[in-house]
């Protein structure tokens, strides 16, 4: 379980991974499968920050619409091999905002690819092909590997873009003296939560080759803004052997990536007598008793979760949470009103989806964090926390 489980409903936060990933595919989609046809090589510098003119209608024997999407469609199964720069900035609920910057070469004739990201929080070089995926965590340091089994490839292949998306083609436009055509982006299957999804693609008049993507999504309760642009393309160049490999320092850890043990239990005794660490005693608004407890944990990672329920099958859980990075900047967060509990701050946060009202109540203590979350008001949430031992 990561900090984000704690903080957001299963609901609400599939939601917004689903939303995530269907933005990405057009990138995730170039990255892998041999093209069948090469053409020349062929460079296109784009500027860093693109500024949008309106849509026109070309004015020099425009393309015919089909013209447009068939030529984009076989472009993109013709390529051997793509350079890219491309900068992706989200917005989720207007106050969340990340920005990430990756820089791609992808040979598909020979199935690897490698990337290197960089963020306010990581920078990780991750190198894949055939038959495993490399990642190295420049910041801590770390190394983690990837064997692929079956017909797992380094990534998905690049028919995707073409056959899971229906193209329109809305005209041409201007974006910082570059010409480019304007297609309205549409999934042959929709795989969102969202009510609401709107993606259009921007591609090269002269190479067909994506240089800008926006999508805007929103649902009953959250609005979520994705724009990616693309720059510093080279098509169908040489790559060097040595561009897919990775410098390792001899002293590089790697971390604990096996499986996390879940072990469930019925009564609070029988957890207690099984587990060496504390476990919370929370005093729990009348109607509830406990359901079930459970604890996760592996070398490093320590779970343990009570469920506490009603004959009306209300719910809500206790968690508590022991690792060596037990933070969560709420004060960066406006969905989350700022709360005394004790000599501690606690975060509340109702979050709403298909007409349920779920309540979050997280307090980062010394070395642990407790969540309190479900079918509570905020004062029954504050109460709940109160009574518990912050460690």
């Amino acid at each position: 379980m990561r900090e984000w489980d704690a903080m957001v409903p299963d609901s609400l936060r599939t939601a917004l991974i689903v939303v995530t990933l269907g933005s990405l595919l057009v990138l995730s989609s170039v990255a892998t499968g041999a093209g069948a046809v090469s053409s020349q090589p062929t460079t296109v510098e784009q500027p860093t920050q693109a500024t949008q003119s309106t849509v026109t209608d070309a004015t020099d024997s425009p393309p015919a619409d089909d013209e447009v999407v068939e030529t984009f469609t076989d472009r993109m199964s013709s390529l051997d091999t793509v350079v890219m720069t491309y900068e992706m900035n989200m917005t989720f609920d207007s106050d969340r905002m990340s920005s990430v910057e990756n820089r791609l070469w992808i040979d598909a004739e020979n199935d690897r690819v490698r990337t290197e990201t960089n963020s306010e929080r990581m920078e990780t070089i991750t190198v894949s092909n055939e038959s495993e995926t490399v990642t190295y965590d420049v910041e801590n340091n770390q190394v983690s590997r990837f064997d692929h089994t079956g017909e797992t490839g380094p990534q998905t292949s690049i028919d995707r873009l073409v056959t899971e998306n229906e193209f329109a083609y809305e005209g041409q436009e201007t974006i910082d003296g570059e010409a480019t055509y304007r297609l309205d982006m549409t999934p042959t299957e929709s795989n969102t939560m969202a009510d609401s999804a709107d993606t259009t693609l921007w591609i090269d008049t002269d190479t067909y080759f994506p240089t800008k993507l926006t999508r805007d999504a929103s649902g009953e309760n959250y609005e979520y803004e994705m724009v990616l642009d693309i720059r510093n393309v080279s098509l169908n160049e040489p790559i060097a052997d040595d561009r897919f490999t990775i410098d390792i320092p001899a002293d590089a850890e790697t971390p604990d990536n096996s499986p996390l043990d879940r072990t469930t239990y019925d009564s609070l005794s029988e957890l207690r007598a099984d587990t060496t660490q504390s476990v919370p005693s929370p005093d729990v608004p009348e109607g509830y008793h406990f359901a079930e407890g459970s604890v996760v944990e592996n070398t490093d990672f320590s779970l343990l979760s009570l469920q506490y329920v009603t004959d009306g099958d209300d719910v809500f859980h206790v968690t508590k949470r022991q690792h060596s990075a037990t933070g969560g900047n709420y004060d960066e967060l406006d969905r989350y009103e700022s709360v005394d509990i004790g000599n501690h701050t606690g975060y509340y946060a109702e979050f709403e989806f298909e007409g349920t009202t779920t309540s979050v109540l997280n307090v980062n203590c010394d070395s642990t964090k407790y969540s309190v979350s479900g079918d509570l008001s905020k004062e029954e949430s504050i109460e709940v926390a109160e009574s518990l031992t912050c460690e």
